[in-house]
């Protein structure tokens, strides 16, 4: 009875180190906790990211438990540089970004500049002020500069509090000059809807009838403030467009087909001519072809469940001028760069930032009504996982886009203006408001135009020497990485 006991005591213990080994050895399953969020990473970057060849051999590990830092460590290594792709925990917020809503916000657009070499100091130019916003209520306008909030000087570990806050905030305010020093309190709204279309004109001068719209990002959701200022242009029977793209970071393919087919000749538009054509990975590409989906917008396309046919609007001119500088970026580009095949267009300014990519929504299972590409079917999830995915997206690089004709400016890096002008952004004390005809960009469309001499404001001979320091919020950081595909053909999700 002994001898049994004691072999029955080995054969247990046996028994425990080989299910101990064997567990030790058994692969990461794919929906454990720890993984869930990283290996959701993995499953939709390795099908749908760009460089997607080079992601499958680069699964998660039982280490890789931080999805955000194992996101970044599998990009492209051209993606790493130039920081286009993109993963967050708040899906809801960017979505609403990419329809033009903000939370907690001011309602004011400002350029963060570094004013000494060692980049330690900032201050906030405000480019421009929206109307019926807590900034213009506090008197906030465009060309004054913020050089402290609530007291503290800006810097870079309180910056961000120009895009935003969720109480009362207090900014130090220069005038143009930067004189006048003032305290100006400002209330962020906990919800703000911004139209981008800020300003429009139309100016009589030397016989002509100039139509100006200045632009502030690609927003389908504003198609119909797009078509009622064509419609007004239509109506006064302009005979030239200035399109002020200076600081537009991009945004949506549809706003950017949608404004295309207000400007290009109405033949084209009728005709439904291709504007633009997205290129994929190997997978996609393949999806696509064996549904015998298209590749391609072309003009003339809309939603017309939700906005008027551009076609009505449209102005037949053979002729754009393009207001477009290092700020304007990935939609802004796609479509200057894509009417070109159409009509005329003359660049003024200053290279554009030289976004050629485009990206899409991935949620883990929700498509958000047909915005968002799922990477699981939701059945396939339990209610845990999908609580733990819910916040998840990820917004990576997934295609680029060319002309009609395949032509990209990718050896270019950016688009070269037809019409060079050095820039004044970086002094305010030269700044105009938006649509005056003496602005330094404006008052050079208006020479083209009419043969008038190009004569602007000299810049201030004591010139500051501010830096841009390339700081935005997370939005405008995302659009002005890639257009954003925001009517995507959603593919099949994963078995």
């Amino acid at each position: 009875m002994k001898k049994l006991s004691v072999l029955l005591t080995i054969i247990t213990l046996l028994f425990s180190l080989l299910t101990i080994s064997c567990e030790k050895d058994k692969p990461i399953d794919p929906k454990s906790q720890a993984l869930l969020v990283s290996q959701f990473v993995y499953d939709g970057m390795s099908n749908f990211y760009l460089w997607a060849d080079e992601v499958t051999n680069k699964k998660p590990k039982a280490t890789d438990v931080d999805p955000e830092k194992y996101f970044y460590s599998i990009l492209n290594a051209t993606d790493t540089k130039h920081g286009w792709s993109w993963i967050t925990d708040d899906v809801d917020d960017l979505l609403k970004g990419f329809q033009g809503e903000s939370t907690d916000a001011f309602g004011f657009q400002p350029l963060p500049l570094y004013t000494d070499e060692a980049r330690t100091t900032i201050v906030g130019f405000i480019r421009y002020v929206y109307p019926e916003t807590p900034a213009a209520e506090a008197g906030l306008k465009r060309g004054e500069v913020i050089i402290k909030i609530n007291g503290k000087t800006l810097n870079n570990n309180n910056y961000m509090g120009l895009f935003g806050a969720n109480s009362e905030t207090t900014f130090t305010v220069l005038d143009q000059k930067f004189e006048n020093p003032r305290e100006v309190k400002v209330t962020p709204a906990k919800q703000l809807n911004t139209d981008p279309v800020l300003y429009s004109n139309v100016y009589e001068i030397e016989g002509k009838k100039i139509g100006y719209l200045f632009y502030t990002g690609f927003i389908e959701n504003y198609n119909n403030s797009l078509y009622r200022v064509f419609s007004e242009f239509k109506t006064a029977g302009i005979t030239d467009l200035v399109l002020d793209l200076r600081y537009n970071p991009g945004g949506g393919i549809s706003a950017a087909t949608y404004l295309a087919s207000l400007i290009a000749p109405q033949a084209n538009v009728s005709n439904k001519d291709p504007f633009t054509i997205m290129s994929y990975n190997q997978y996609v590409n393949k999806a696509f072809d064996d549904n015998k989906w298209d590749r391609k917008d072309y003009l003339g396309d809309y939603d017309n469940t939700k906005y008027q046919n551009p076609l009505t609007a449209n102005l037949n001119l053979n002729k754009v001028y393009v207001i477009a500088t290092g700020s304007s970026a990935s939609a802004s580009e796609l479509l200057t760069f894509c009417l070109k095949p159409y009509m005329q267009v003359e660049h003024i300014g200053e290279k554009t930032s030289g976004k050629y990519t485009a990206s899409w929504t991935i949620h883990a299972y929700d498509n958000f009504e047909g915005r968002v590409q799922p990477v699981y079917k939701e059945s396939s999830l339990s209610a845990t996982e999908k609580n733990k995915l819910k916040n998840w997206a990820m917004q990576p690089i997934v295609g680029r886009y060319t002309d009609k004709n395949n032509k990209d400016f990718i050896a270019t890096n950016g688009l070269i203006p037809d019409h060079a002008i050095k820039t004044q952004e970086y002094n305010t004390e030269t700044w105009k408001p938006i649509g005056d005809v003496n602005d330094y960009l404006f008052a050079k469309a208006i020479s083209l135009i009419t043969g008038k001499p190009y004569q602007t404001a000299l810049r201030s001979s004591d010139d500051k020497q501010f830096k841009d320091a390339g700081l935005y919020p997370q939005i405008e950081s995302v659009t002005r990485q890639a257009v954003i595909i925001d009517n995507p053909k959603l593919l099949p999700p994963l078995k």
